[in-house]
């Protein structure tokens, strides 16, 4: 909410400037930031324009004389399709600076000299958006005469000085000016002074052409209206228009701009109906049904059950509390116009606005909430504006559809009490003075006091917030610094905290970046990775489709990096993310977390160069950094690799689950060939960890022992075994009958093709003996190593080569 400081002199003395107000306000805990329209204007001033001729030379461009308060005319070439004679514009002079650096100087156009510019609000400042719109393609006409030479920033709000409040759900009662006034004036001790609007008596006839049903009341708790004969509608006010643009807010008419000044004036939502465009003169507030549309200018809104709305007969005139259709939208040609107040349901505006994209400043307001307690006067002060400057001939009584009394809160506390949370002592004066500055009434008895809130502060409930109030009002940097007492606690991570860094640590030092992705999934991404079997969690009220269940892998969003790099030619990546996942067993209500860690690696893991050749990301390479996490989980388990074909979207000739004593804990492998061409994304390897599976082994015990003092001893293992013969099951039988001596069992050569039995392949295999506390005889390694050689053509039927 921008506070113009202009619009907040007429409430309260205004001395300080917006920086310091901004500073101030601040303090008393509501985020402000000070806000100088137009500071790099310059050279802006009325111009008459006294003739128009066209350009010579040109079928669109005019030349105009136009008079900007010098001795003589100053000659101006202007393209723009409504400039006229005997109109007051704008015009930025030889010299003027415009937004983002535009100057103004002299020249020619097409021959033809030009002395300046004449403007368009768009072009000193003014947002398209929010300019009125018959001025949307040309320049700025003033609609009364204004004297020749004066400068512009006044008279459209260009250097309007504003604070920039940053409005917390719970202070909805600064959405509005008045409000802000109260809050700024309680910052500097002022009170503000409000004007009460007040109407016409001799217009005020005994009207009752609309009727009102409010059948929802729980959702509405107030509903007022009000009708007005033989207006007629034309423009507002340059002044209202100015302070409407200032707060982001297109001026429409007469009629639409008084209910939108109201709106930030009150903070009070008021809406206008042309009263003969309605097919019943009766206006229902209900639910509506499945199918009902909702006609706006640019679309239709296909509404449900769910949805609040106002309608007359058959006619939906808009959604309760956030649009108005265009059935009895109010134009110029209207005559006869009803204004409605109300306040509804904050909970059902929220969720209605928000399933139909529609919120916007008046939904916004609701769903804070507003006060109840000026809906009455809001509504007056809309029908005051209207009559003012569209001259009504007649206006209704208040007509009233539903009405909740508005109660002040009142809050009992304790001088005493209330300084002890604070740490102050302040005296009972000085704290009555401060809750009296913010509007509030006081009763005294002793220590004790009696505080009635308003209705505009509904935030207010219980003696907690009178010692907020107080201690924001008195000022935070005014109370005494005093140390913490108590005990000490030490800070640090949990265990599993430092055992999950510890594994994210080795990823990085494997060379890996870190990615963090959205916890959110589309219904296609979980059933695309949903290893665990696990049931699917939906958002009650996804913000899009692409963001509707809690993920269940993390797999999904690393391949979403993957895809968005190799689409920018970034095709070598090493990246994993550590983070939750979120398992439901059939039954639950809500989701298991479970913390994971997952990797994707793609393209080459070595580049080229002089001395070296680039390496493309195998399986085998993978491996191996999952190895190495695995070895710094200091498991007492035994981790192994399993080959599978059980997951639909990974290779099923280059995929394993991996297990620890048994137990599935992850899987790693390489992305199916179908899946990475639907996802846009080249060769990808991929692994997952359950972290927390991990956590859960029992750890080694470690001991430190000497370097051995006796020589290993090695040899060579060369066979010939079937290709579905895996190497972890050949390693398993060397180290179970290897004898207690082998110390080591690494494969160093695999070999398929020419010269090898078709479905075979040859392993050769080094074999480590190592005796720490004798050395080694040739007899006690052969007699090992033959025991190794006969279990192996035993169980596998391998050859010995």
């Amino acid at each position: 909410m921008k506070i113009s400081v202009n619009w907040l002199k007429e409430y309260i003395p205004v001395t300080h400037t917006v920086e310091e107000m901004a500073n101030k306000i601040s303090l008393t805990g509501i985020e402000s930031s000070p806000v100088e329209l137009g500071t790099e204007l310059t050279g802006l001033v009325v111009g008459h324009v006294t003739s128009v001729k066209p350009h010579p030379d040109s079928d669109h461009l005019k030349v105009c004389m136009v008079d900007i308060g010098e001795d003589e005319d100053v000659q101006i070439v202007c393209g723009a399709p409504n400039v006229a004679a005997d109109q007051y514009v704008i015009v930025a002079t030889h010299g003027a600076h415009l937004p983002d650096g535009v100057r103004i100087k002299r020249g020619k156009l097409r021959g033809q000299e030009s002395n300046g510019m004449i403007c368009g609000l768009d072009e000193v400042g003014v947002p398209a958006k929010y300019m009125p719109e018959e001025f949307e393609n040309g320049i700025y006409v003033f609609d009364e005469p204004q004297k020749p030479g004066t400068a512009v920033y006044d008279l459209l709000g260009l250097k309007d000085k504003m604070v920039d409040i940053d409005i917390t759900p719970n202070r909805a009662d600064t959405l509005g000016m008045r409000g802000a006034a109260w809050e700024i004036g309680a910052t500097y001790d002022e009170k503000p002074n409000f004007k009460k609007p007040e109407l016409n008596a001799d217009k005020i006839k005994d009207l009752n052409e609309v009727d009102v049903e409010v059948e929802e009341k729980s959702l509405v708790p107030d509903y007022l209206l009000r009708e007005l004969k033989d207006v007629k509608v034309g423009k507002s006010p340059l002044w209202m228009q100015r302070r409407l643009w200032n707060q982001g807010i297109r001026p429409v008419n007469s009629v639409i701009d008084a209910a939108n000044y109201v709106m930030i004036e009150y903070g009070q939502p008021i809406q206008a109906y042309d009263l003969d465009k309605l097919v019943e003169k009766k206006l229902v507030i209900k639910k509506a049904q499945d199918g009902d549309k909702l006609k706006l200018a640019d679309e239709d809104k296909v509404l449900n059950h769910n949805d609040l709305i106002i309608a007359s007969g058959e006619d939906i005139l808009g959604v309760a509390g956030i649009v108005n259709g265009t059935v009895a939208q109010v134009d110029e040609n209207s005559k006869n116009i009803l204004l409605e107040a109300g306040v509804f349901d904050g909970a059902s505006v929220r969720k209605t606005a928000q399933r139909h994209d529609l919120r916007d400043d008046a939904s916004n307001r609701f769903e804070k909430g507003v006060d109840n307690g000026i809906v009455s006067e809001a509504l007056v002060r809309a029908t005051q504006l209207v009559d003012e400057i569209s001259g009504a001939k007649e206006i209704s009584k208040e007509i009233v559809g539903n009405y909740t009394e508005a109660k002040p809160t009142v809050i009992e506390g304790s001088v005493s009490h209330i300084n002890h949370l604070m740490g102050l002592e302040l005296s009972t004066d000085e704290m009555v003075g401060i809750l009296d500055r913010l509007g509030f009434s006081v009763k005294v008895d002793g220590d004790k006091i009696t505080v009635t809130i308003p209705t505009r502060r509904w935030d207010m409930a219980i003696e907690a917030d009178l010692v907020e109030e107080v201690n924001r009002i008195y000022g935070y940097e005014n109370l005494p610094n005093t140390l913490p007492a108590g005990m000490e606690t030490r800070g640090g991570y949990s265990q599993k905290r430092e055992f999950s860094n510890k594994l994210r640590d080795v990823l990085l030092g494997e060379g890996m970046d870190e990615v963090i992705n959205f916890s959110l999934l589309s219904k296609k991404e979980v059933d695309d990775f949903n290893t665990l079997n696990t049931e699917y969690t939906k958002l009650l009220h996804p913000m899009t489709e692409d963001h509707e269940y809690l993920r269940n892998s993390l797999i999904p969003g690393l391949v979403r990096n993957i895809a968005y790099n190799q689409a920018r030619n970034n095709n070598d990546l090493s990246i994993f993310e550590q983070a939750r996942i979120f398992a439901r067993p059939k039954g639950q209500t809500r989701p298991n977390e479970i913390e994971y860690l997952s990797g994707a690696i793609s393209g080459n893991v070595i580049s080229d160069s002089w001395n070296t050749k680039s390496q493309k990301i195998d399986f085998y390479y993978l491996k191996g950094i999952v190895d190495e996490v695995l070895s710094f989980t200091n498991a007492d388990a035994k981790f192994e690799y399993e080959a599978t074909a059980d997951y639909a979207n990974m290779h099923p000739g280059q995929t394993a689950k991996i297990l620890a004593n048994g137990q599935v804990v992850g899987l790693i492998g390489k992305l199916h060939p179908k899946y990475q061409k639907d996802h846009n994304v080249d060769e990808t390897f991929v692994f997952e960890l359950n972290i927390d599976a991990l956590f859960e082994l029992n750890e080694k015990s470690i001991k430190s022992q000497s370097a051995p003092k006796y020589p290993s001893v090695s040899r060579d293992l060369a066979i010939l075994v079937k290709s579905d013969v895996e190497n972890a099951q050949i390693i398993s039988d060397i180290y179970e009958n290897g004898g207690k001596y082998l110390n080591n069992v690494t494969i160093f050569d695999v070999y398929e093709g020419k010269n090898i039995k078709t479905n075979y392949k040859s392993l050769a295999y080094h074999l480590e003996f190592l005796n720490p506390n004798d050395t080694l005889t040739d007899e006690e390694v052969e007699k090992a190593f033959s025991l190794v050689k006969d279990s192996l053509v035993e169980k596998f039927n391998v050859e010995i080569r």
